[in-house]
Order: structure tokens, then sequence, then C-alpha cells
């Protein structure tokens, strides 16, 4: 498994970083002791201008550099972050320190980038990611054999497949958060654990994750869940479960007018039991379904069916560039022991030299420059690459 770099390959699972905080000081202590300066970007992805703030380190350059890539939109906004995020930018003035420029930018129809938030389909967050990352290598400030880039939470699977599809491009990828399972296998996971975290009982937990695959379900052409829907169904018995499974493993056309008001109302009769707390239907699902038309719905079946059934090991296994993958132990959004293991697996596959796993004990989800043991992390891979 040690390739021609042992120290950088980690044999085994896991590195586990030891809760040393060091601290990272407020801002204005960091400017005092390593200033760095911002600059307003703009380039175009599609045909919308996309802006962007540049954070550089003190010098002419030219400079390595990291695009920072979300996760999916918040359920509080309905939108990914843009340059505004306090999380991104105090993400870029942490890595900046270690000699990079670092990209954050406002993704379309957000901030002061022009057009319409789009619907989160993977293969064009790809593209929007690479049209950024190109930006970035076009600069005279900036080396452009040495960028990469920073994706948290499904930013991991977009910047995975941007490595697989771009070894040209893309100079190394950190991934935070990131799940090694399928997308569609994910949020089923991510509502069944964040419910028993709630407290939830047994069968509301159950109920829930039932809506969840339902919700999936209805979202293919050819449905996944169904071998375990029936039981579920058949355990919980009535309620409005049962005419959710009949619209979508029983109707002849589920994305019709009639089965979207009929789906409608039935989130709606749902939305407020506490066990429908993690399908986040108020946040995400009913507002889009209502602004909705049936040949929207019918349009963007495939794209999103493709994005549902994206399963991070097309791409890690063709991964060749340096990798760092931070996990936290505790994580109730994606299955932390799992997906480190199925990294290290997909990374072997593809025989990729540089591979750097880490999981961190009782860390959750957010990962941040806070984050006990993160920034070390980052430094030391960054350093190796600078």
């Amino acid at each position: 498994m040690t390739k021609n770099r042992p120290r950088n390959r980690i044999s085994g699972l896991v590195l586990v970083i030891s809760l040393i905080a060091t601290g990272c000081g407020d801002d204005a202590a960091s400017e005092t002791t390593l200033p760095w300066t911002e600059e307003d970007v703009t380039f175009i992805f599609d045909s919308d201008e996309i802006f962007g703030v540049l954070t550089l380190p003190p010098g002419d350059g030219p400079f390595p550099a990291v695009v920072l890539i979300d996760g999916s939109a918040s359920e509080v906004t309905g939108v990914r972050q843009g340059t505004a995020s306090r999380a991104f930018i105090n993400f870029s003035r942490a890595m900046v320190r270690d000699g990079y420029a670092v990209l954050r930018y406002d993704p379309p129809g957000v901030g002061r980038s022009t057009g319409e938030y789009p619907v989160e389909i993977l293969d064009d967050r790809v593209a929007e990611s690479m049209a950024a990352l190109r930006h970035v290598q076009s600069r005279p400030d900036v080396v452009p054999e040495n960028v990469g880039l920073w994706g948290g939470s499904q930013g991991s699977w977009v910047i995975a497949q941007a490595a697989a599809d771009h070894p040209e491009d893309v100079a190394f990828i950190i991934s935070v958060s990131g799940a090694g399972i399928s997308v569609a296998d994910q949020q089923v996971w991510g509502i069944e654990t964040q419910s028993a975290a709630a407290g939830l009982a047994d069968d509301d937990v159950a109920r829930a994750g039932l809506m969840g695959r339902l919700l999936v379900d209805w979202q293919l052409t050819e449905p996944i869940y169904r071998a375990e829907t029936e039981p579920l169904l058949a355990d919980l018995g009535p309620g409005p479960w049962e005419a959710f499974a009949e619209i979508v493993y029983q109707s002849g056309d589920s994305s019709s007018a009639p089965a979207i008001e009929e789906v409608i109302e039935i989130l709606e009769q749902v939305q407020d039991e506490p066990w429908a707390a993690a399908l986040f239907l108020k946040e995400l699902y009913l507002p889009r379904l209502r602004a909705a038309t049936p040949e929207l719905i019918a349009e963007l079946r495939a794209s999103v069916g493709a994005s549902l059934l994206t399963d991070p090991r097309d791409s890690l296994t063709r991964v060749r560039c340096p990798v760092l993958a931070i996990f936290g132990e505790n994580d109730i959004v994606q299955p932390t022991e799992r997906s480190a293991t199925l990294f290290e697996e997909y990374l072997t596959a593809a025989d990729t030299d540089d591979v750097i796993i880490v999981v961190m004990p009782g860390i959750g989800h957010d990962i941040n420059w806070t984050t006990p043991g993160y920034n070390e992390a980052v430094s030391e891979f960054l350093g190796r690459l600078a």
C-alpha cells in the first residue's frame, strides 16, 4: 500500500488527530501577525457572471491556490453559502497563512452573482467548480499547476468528481465531512440517524426513514428502495405513507399535476410531526414543489435522479492527485466509519500515492477552522504541496 512517498500514505483505516487546541485568534490579531489582501473577482459560468473574493498572501507570488466548494443548500436559506459566509471568510484566512491564495464565490443567483439559483445537480456543480478553478489558474500571480479544491459535505462529491474528470487541472483535493456512500443512501442514513439522535422512538425513526426512501424513489424514474419500503409499510400500518407509496409505485404518472398536488397534501399533513424534522419538508421540499410545474418535475427527473444515484466510488477510484479527507467521529449526517473505510478502499484502488485520512474524535459533521486539530492537518498537507 505504501507508494513512492511512504510518509504521505496512512496505512490502515484512519489517522486520529489528538485533541490539542492551538487556537486561531480573532481576525484582528491574525491581520496583525500575517497580513493578506482581498480582491473582488468575476468569472463566467454558463451565461452567468460569478462574483468571488480572492484572498492573497503578502508578496507578488506566484502562489499555489485553493477554491472553496460548499455543501448543499442551507435548510434555512434554501441556497448555498457565498462570499459573505463567515465560515468561508475564516477558512480563507486560515489557509492564506500557509501561503495559498483562496477563492470563495457566490453561486449563481446568490449574492452578487447573476442568474437564478439552480437545482442541485452534481454534474452542474462540477462544471461550476471547474470554471472557478480555471479562473484562478489564469491569473499571473497563481501557479496554474498547483490549484486544488476544498469541498465540505456535498462539496466532497463535487471535488472528487472534478479531480477524477479533470486530472490535468486539479492538483489536490481536501474533503471535509464527505460521504463515501451514494447520495441517496446518505440522505436516508442521515434522516434515520438524526431522528434517532433526537431521541425519537423506534417507530418514529422508521416513519422518517420510510418517508425519506419514498421521497428519493419519487424523484427517480426507476425506484431503488421498494424492497425496503414494502416491509416498513406493513409494519407501520395505516398512515399518509400508504398514499405516498401508491403514488410512487402504482401511479401511472407520478409527476402529473394531480399527483404533485397529492404529494404536497401528504407532505403538508406530516410536516409538523416530530418525526418529520430531519426530512426538512417545510424548509426545502414544499417550497420547491409548490413552485414546480409537472413539466419541470418531469424534465428534472433524469438529471436529479442521476445526482441521487451518484456513488463516490465512480470518482474516487479514478482520483490520482493528493487527497486529504477529514471526518468527524460523531457525524450524524454521513456514516464516518464506513465512509473513511470506503475512501481508503477506493483511493487504494485508484493507486493514489498521497492520501491522508483523518477522523477527529468527538467531532460531528460541522468541522471548521476552530475544530481542534483541523488547521494543523490542513496546514501540514498544504505545506508539503506548496
